[in-house]
Protein backbone atom coordinates (compact mmCIF):
# COMPACT_ATOMS: atom_id res chain seq x y z
CA UNK A 1 0.00 0.00 0.00
CA UNK A 2 1.45 2.98 -0.68
CA UNK A 3 1.70 5.98 1.73
CA UNK A 4 1.79 9.50 0.30
CA UNK A 5 1.31 11.13 3.84
CA UNK A 6 4.41 9.28 5.51
CA UNK A 7 7.02 11.98 4.31
CA UNK A 8 4.46 14.24 6.19
CA UNK A 9 4.53 12.54 9.24
CA UNK A 10 1.02 11.88 9.04
CA UNK A 11 -1.03 8.73 9.20
CA UNK A 12 -3.14 7.14 6.56
CA UNK A 13 -6.65 8.98 6.47
CA UNK A 14 -9.79 6.31 6.03
CA UNK A 15 -11.18 3.16 6.68
CA UNK A 16 -9.00 0.38 8.27
CA UNK A 17 -8.35 -2.15 5.46
CA UNK A 18 -10.11 -5.50 5.70
CA UNK A 19 -7.73 -7.68 3.75
CA UNK A 20 -5.08 -9.27 6.65
CA UNK A 21 -2.27 -8.18 4.35
CA UNK A 22 -3.23 -5.16 3.23
CA UNK A 23 -3.86 -4.16 7.47
CA UNK A 24 0.31 -5.43 7.65
CA UNK A 25 1.16 -3.03 5.39
CA UNK A 26 -0.78 -0.13 6.97
CA UNK A 27 0.31 -0.67 10.33
CA UNK A 28 4.06 -0.30 9.22
CA UNK A 29 3.06 2.64 7.16
CA UNK A 30 1.65 4.25 9.89
CA UNK A 31 4.43 3.53 12.16
CA UNK A 32 6.54 4.84 9.93
CA UNK A 33 4.74 7.96 9.51
CA UNK A 34 5.15 8.42 13.53
CA UNK A 35 8.71 7.31 13.15
CA UNK A 36 8.94 10.41 10.66
CA UNK A 37 6.91 13.38 12.34
CA UNK A 38 9.18 11.69 16.19
CA UNK A 39 12.22 13.59 13.88
CA UNK A 40 10.98 16.64 13.49
CA UNK A 41 9.25 17.11 17.15
CA UNK A 42 10.33 20.69 18.55
CA UNK A 43 9.58 20.06 21.83
CA UNK A 44 10.25 17.30 24.49
CA UNK A 45 6.29 17.36 25.48
CA UNK A 46 5.56 16.70 21.86
CA UNK A 47 8.50 13.68 21.78
CA UNK A 48 7.67 12.19 24.48
CA UNK A 49 3.95 11.45 23.20
CA UNK A 50 4.98 10.26 20.53
CA UNK A 51 7.77 8.02 21.86
CA UNK A 52 4.30 6.48 23.61
CA UNK A 53 2.20 6.19 20.33
CA UNK A 54 5.33 4.70 18.63
CA UNK A 55 5.14 2.10 21.04
CA UNK A 56 1.81 1.44 20.54
CA UNK A 57 2.17 1.27 16.83
CA UNK A 58 5.03 -1.10 17.41
CA UNK A 59 2.99 -3.40 18.54
CA UNK A 60 -0.03 -3.29 16.29
CA UNK A 61 2.39 -3.38 13.77
CA UNK A 62 4.14 -6.83 15.01
CA UNK A 63 0.71 -8.13 15.31
CA UNK A 64 -0.59 -7.38 12.16
CA UNK A 65 2.42 -8.71 10.46
CA UNK A 66 2.04 -12.01 12.51
CA UNK A 67 -1.94 -11.79 11.54
CA UNK A 68 -0.62 -11.77 8.20
CA UNK A 69 1.90 -14.44 7.99
CA UNK A 70 -0.90 -16.44 9.19
CA UNK A 71 -3.40 -16.08 6.75
CA UNK A 72 -3.18 -17.41 3.06
CA UNK A 73 -1.10 -15.61 0.81
CA UNK A 74 -2.53 -12.34 -0.71
CA UNK A 75 -4.07 -12.33 -4.59
CA UNK A 76 -1.35 -10.68 -6.65
CA UNK A 77 -2.04 -8.10 -8.98
CA UNK A 78 -0.17 -6.59 -12.11
CA UNK A 79 -0.70 -3.92 -14.63
CA UNK A 80 -0.41 -5.30 -17.68
CA UNK A 81 -0.06 -2.58 -19.99
CA UNK A 82 2.47 -0.64 -17.51
CA UNK A 83 4.09 -3.16 -14.87
CA UNK A 84 6.27 -1.13 -13.55
CA UNK A 85 3.90 1.25 -12.59
CA UNK A 86 3.10 1.48 -8.69
CA UNK A 87 -0.36 2.98 -6.89
CA UNK A 88 0.06 6.72 -5.93
CA UNK A 89 -1.33 8.54 -3.68
CA UNK A 90 -2.17 12.22 -5.08
CA UNK A 91 -3.83 15.39 -4.12
CA UNK A 92 -6.75 14.44 -6.41
CA UNK A 93 -6.63 10.65 -5.28
CA UNK A 94 -5.12 7.73 -6.09
CA UNK A 95 -3.48 7.14 -9.77
CA UNK A 96 -1.42 4.66 -11.28
CA UNK A 97 1.95 5.72 -11.89
CA UNK A 98 5.24 7.18 -11.07
CA UNK A 99 7.44 10.15 -8.75
CA UNK A 100 9.05 12.12 -11.11
CA UNK A 101 11.42 13.91 -9.49
CA UNK A 102 13.86 16.67 -11.19
CA UNK A 103 16.46 19.37 -10.34
CA UNK A 104 16.38 22.74 -12.15
CA UNK A 105 19.55 25.80 -11.99
CA UNK A 106 18.77 29.15 -11.40
CA UNK A 107 17.99 29.69 -15.09
CA UNK A 108 14.82 27.07 -14.76
CA UNK A 109 16.91 24.91 -17.11
CA UNK A 110 16.28 20.67 -15.75
CA UNK A 111 19.48 19.60 -14.98
CA UNK A 112 18.09 16.30 -14.12
CA UNK A 113 15.13 14.12 -13.94
CA UNK A 114 14.25 10.85 -12.98
CA UNK A 115 10.92 8.50 -12.65
CA UNK A 116 11.28 6.37 -9.50
CA UNK A 117 8.06 3.80 -7.95
CA UNK A 118 9.34 5.13 -4.62
CA UNK A 119 6.54 7.80 -3.60
CA UNK A 120 8.64 9.01 -0.68
CA UNK A 121 10.47 12.03 -1.71
CA UNK A 122 12.96 12.09 1.33
CA UNK A 123 14.21 9.16 -0.53
CA UNK A 124 15.50 11.32 -3.76
CA UNK A 125 17.29 13.87 -2.79
CA UNK A 126 20.66 11.89 -2.38
CA UNK A 127 19.88 10.20 -5.98
CA UNK A 128 19.06 13.73 -7.44
CA UNK A 129 22.28 15.39 -6.40
CA UNK A 130 24.71 12.70 -7.79
CA UNK A 131 22.11 12.99 -10.51
CA UNK A 132 23.04 16.22 -11.38
CA UNK A 133 27.01 16.00 -10.37
CA UNK A 134 27.17 13.48 -13.26
CA UNK A 135 25.18 15.12 -15.65
CA UNK A 136 28.00 18.76 -15.13
CA UNK A 137 30.77 16.11 -15.29
CA UNK A 138 29.62 14.95 -18.75
CA UNK A 139 29.10 18.16 -19.47
CA UNK A 140 32.33 19.63 -18.94
CA UNK A 141 31.32 21.75 -16.35
CA UNK A 142 33.82 21.79 -13.28
CA UNK A 143 31.73 24.77 -11.31
CA UNK A 144 30.87 23.27 -8.12
CA UNK A 145 26.97 23.35 -6.88
CA UNK A 146 26.47 25.97 -5.19
CA UNK A 147 23.51 25.29 -2.67
CA UNK A 148 20.47 22.68 -3.24
CA UNK A 149 17.20 24.43 -2.09
CA UNK A 150 14.54 21.34 -1.65
CA UNK A 151 10.80 21.86 -0.17
CA UNK A 152 9.74 19.97 3.49
CA UNK A 153 9.25 16.41 1.38
CA UNK A 154 13.14 15.99 1.29
CA UNK A 155 13.38 16.66 4.88
CA UNK A 156 15.19 14.23 7.00
CA UNK A 157 18.16 13.88 9.47
CA UNK A 158 19.99 11.72 7.05
CA UNK A 159 19.66 13.96 4.01
CA UNK A 160 20.43 16.91 6.46
CA UNK A 161 23.95 15.18 7.20
CA UNK A 162 24.93 13.55 4.06
CA UNK A 163 27.80 14.10 2.14
CA UNK A 164 27.27 16.31 -0.96
CA UNK A 165 26.61 19.90 -1.62
CA UNK A 166 25.50 22.44 0.65
CA UNK A 167 21.74 22.42 1.17
CA UNK A 168 18.83 24.68 2.29
CA UNK A 169 15.58 22.51 3.23
CA UNK A 170 12.16 23.27 4.76
CA UNK A 171 11.65 21.57 7.56
CA UNK A 172 7.56 22.23 7.30
CA UNK A 173 4.77 23.36 4.76
CA UNK A 174 5.56 27.04 3.55
CA UNK A 175 2.65 27.83 5.16
CA UNK A 176 3.05 26.24 7.86
CA UNK A 177 6.50 28.43 7.82
CA UNK A 178 4.70 31.39 7.49
CA UNK A 179 2.36 31.16 10.34
CA UNK A 180 4.72 30.58 12.65
CA UNK A 181 7.31 33.78 11.06
CA UNK A 182 5.64 36.51 13.57
CA UNK A 183 5.79 34.57 16.71
CA UNK A 184 9.83 33.33 15.86
CA UNK A 185 10.92 35.93 14.03
CA UNK A 186 13.73 36.30 12.47
CA UNK A 187 17.62 35.29 13.12
CA UNK A 188 21.05 36.05 12.57
CA UNK A 189 24.34 34.79 12.53
CA UNK A 190 25.02 30.84 12.86
CA UNK A 191 22.80 28.29 14.71
CA UNK A 192 23.16 28.19 18.53
CA UNK A 193 25.93 25.62 20.02
CA UNK A 194 24.24 22.56 20.95
CA UNK A 195 21.09 23.10 18.20
CA UNK A 196 19.71 19.78 16.70
CA UNK A 197 20.25 19.54 12.79
CA UNK A 198 16.24 20.47 12.87
CA UNK A 199 16.75 23.45 14.78
CA UNK A 200 19.94 24.77 12.93
CA UNK A 201 18.38 24.52 9.06
CA UNK A 202 15.05 26.22 11.01
CA UNK A 203 17.15 29.05 12.08
CA UNK A 204 19.14 29.21 8.73
CA UNK A 205 15.65 29.49 7.28
CA UNK A 206 14.95 32.57 9.35
CA UNK A 207 17.97 34.24 8.84
CA UNK A 208 17.62 37.26 5.72
CA UNK A 209 19.86 35.18 4.10
CA UNK A 210 18.54 31.57 4.09
CA UNK A 211 14.55 33.25 3.50
CA UNK A 212 15.81 34.78 0.18
CA UNK A 213 17.40 31.88 -0.78
CA UNK A 214 14.61 29.44 -0.26
CA UNK A 215 11.95 31.88 -2.11
CA UNK A 216 13.96 31.32 -5.10
CA UNK A 217 12.58 27.70 -5.39
CA UNK A 218 9.18 28.64 -5.79
CA UNK A 219 9.83 30.93 -9.45
CA UNK A 220 12.64 28.21 -10.28
CA UNK A 221 11.37 24.36 -10.24
CA UNK A 222 7.68 25.02 -9.72
CA UNK A 223 6.79 26.48 -13.03
CA UNK A 224 8.97 23.99 -14.32
CA UNK A 225 6.38 21.13 -13.41
CA UNK A 226 3.49 23.73 -13.72
CA UNK A 227 4.55 23.47 -17.44
CA UNK A 228 4.54 19.96 -17.69
CA UNK A 229 1.36 19.24 -15.59
CA UNK A 230 -0.70 22.08 -16.60
CA UNK A 231 0.01 23.68 -20.05
CA UNK A 232 1.43 20.08 -21.50
CA UNK A 233 -0.89 17.76 -19.33
CA UNK A 234 1.67 15.06 -18.23
CA UNK A 235 0.16 14.31 -14.97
Amino acid sequence: MPNARQPRGRKLRGRKPGNVHAAARRAKADLDALNTKAQSAMTEHARERLAEKITAAEHGAAAAVLAAAAAPPPEIQANTTDPESRIMKTAAGWVQGFNAPGAVNAGRIVIAADVTQDHNDTHQLTPMMNAVQRNANAAGITEAIGIVVADAGYWSETNATVEGPDRLTATTKVWKQRRKAPELGSTQGPPPAGASHLEAMEHRLRTPEGTATYKLRSHTIEPVFGQIKENRGMR
